[in-house]
């Protein structure tokens, strides 16, 4: 019997999961500096997190999550997205009792049955971000450059932020009132989703992935009309201080995000440089005024913005940004018989207590078989000990680099290879 995994699932291995890591720390590298601290929630959660915060009707609940009753017959869910459980354990730990302004981030695995495609997948690594406290437009624009700082850090080229405002829940109850009576008539060729929405939550109409491009829907009634002076106000102070701070975006007046939570600010990140990626969203968030409260906490608003690592990792390896990210090794010990690898075993450990990748061919002895391990791993290093380097304490060391070779003493190999480093950068 052969075992495979399954489908919507990905392995990471040796390189595919040193650039996971590497998208993951340098996320967090930058989000320190802005004052994020790290929350790490359960995968499962009571299923009701996720209903009462993503809305009963939508496609997430309906349609996505995997849901089980457990031997207590509790109805458990594997999470699917990472807000839900943030907020959920910012209430039941009292996060807010000790500062007015909560800025957390996360990482880790997401689950949604949906149809695999390339950057969308059954279990997926998410990271993300979620602040509580002080509504603000300073808060927000603030939360939107961390996402660009972010992604430029990682290199990212053709970057496009969107953004827009689907106003308060005054705003909004006026704008599906109007989308309600647009629509009304016109829905006989739309997907039997979209007919559903029409009177449970007619926003999502117009960021349907089946029928958001039609003329219908591009000429509908915009959110905009339907704004209150407060919300109006707050989207120009956004927009105001984007500017301000050299950040470049447009206002998409269609953008309204998928889930119920949301109010005000909403943006997403794309890229905009042509090619089969084009207009791929990388990035996605917004505001939330009343979450926090529906889950039975006090009036508190929150921000937030996520992204798909693996979605990252595709866009990086389409623009070739992972070229020479990863370390290579440092230093490959041939050794020509048993003696010399009992040396050079402990001489390895000892460059590696210096912060040194070296690796070894531990049954060959031949140099033929050894400098396979060198092709493999591409030192920047290769150390020979034969009889002679062992007695003598003098280490036969070659440059791969610049394909040198010299004899240096034992002790003197770690300060050789820091200098050699230090003229090569």
């Amino acid at each position: 019997m052969s075992y495979q995994k399954l489908k919507g699932t990905l392995d990471f291995y040796q390189q595919e999961a040193a650039k996971m890591r590497f998208i993951e720390e340098k996320a967090k590298t930058i989000l320190n500096t802005f004052g994020f601290e790290e929350i790490i929630t359960p995968i499962i959660e009571p299923t009701d997190v996720f209903v009462r915060s993503s809305g009963d009707s939508s496609d997430i609940v309906n349609k996505e999550m995997y849901t089980f009753n457990d031997r207590g017959n509790r109805s458990i869910t594997l999470r699917p997205e990472g807000t839900a459980s943030v907020v959920r354990s910012f209430l039941e730990n009292k996060l807010y009792v000790n500062s007015p302004l909560t800025k957390l981030y996360y990482c880790g695995p997401m689950f949604r049955y949906e149809r695999p495609q390339a950057g969308r997948y059954r279990q997926f690594m998410q990271f993300g971000i979620e602040v509580f406290g002080e509504g603000s437009a300073f808060l927000d624009a603030d939360v939107i450059i961390s996402a660009y700082q972010l992604l430029s850090a990682l290199g990212i080229k053709g970057i496009q932020l969107k953004i827009n405002t689907i106003g308060d829940f005054i705003s909004r109850k006026d704008y599906a009132a109007k989308l309600q009576a647009y629509f009304a008539g016109k829905m006989d060729d739309f997907c039997e989703d979209c007919q559903k929405r029409l009177t449970k939550n007619p926003l999502r109409i117009l960021d349907c992935k089946v029928d958001a491009n039609k003329d219908i829907v591009q000429q509908a009634p915009k959110i905009k009309d339907s704004l209150s002076a407060a919300s109006l106000s707050h989207f120009k102070k956004v927009t105001d201080i984007l500017s301000m701070m050299q950040i470049p975006y447009q206002v998409d007046e269609t953008l309204v995000r998928g889930l119920d939570y949301y109010t005000d600010t909403v943006f997403e990140f794309i890229l905009a440089v042509p090619g089969e990626l084009q207009g791929l969203a990388i990035c996605a968030g917004g505001k939330y005024a009343d979450l926090v409260k529906n889950f039975g906490g006090p009036d508190i608003p929150g921000i937030g913005y996520a992204f798909g690592m693996e979605r990252i990792m595709m866009v990086m390896n389409s623009q070739s940004l992972f070229v020479d990210t990863f370390k290579k090794t440092d230093v490959v010990m041939i050794c020509l018989d048993e003696d010399s690898k009992k040396v050079g075993l402990a001489f390895a450990n000892h460059l590696r207590s210096e912060n040194l990748t070296v690796e070894m061919d531990y049954k060959n002895y031949s140099l033929k078989q050894q400098f396979k391990l060198a092709d493999r791993v591409n030192p920047r290093y290769i150390l020979i000990i034969g009889e002679e380097e062992r007695t003598s304490g003098i280490f036969t060391i070659k440059h791969t680099q610049k394909n040198t070779q010299e004899k240096i003493k034992k002790e003197n190999i770690v300060t050789y290879i820091s200098d050699k480093n230090n003229e090569n950068s």
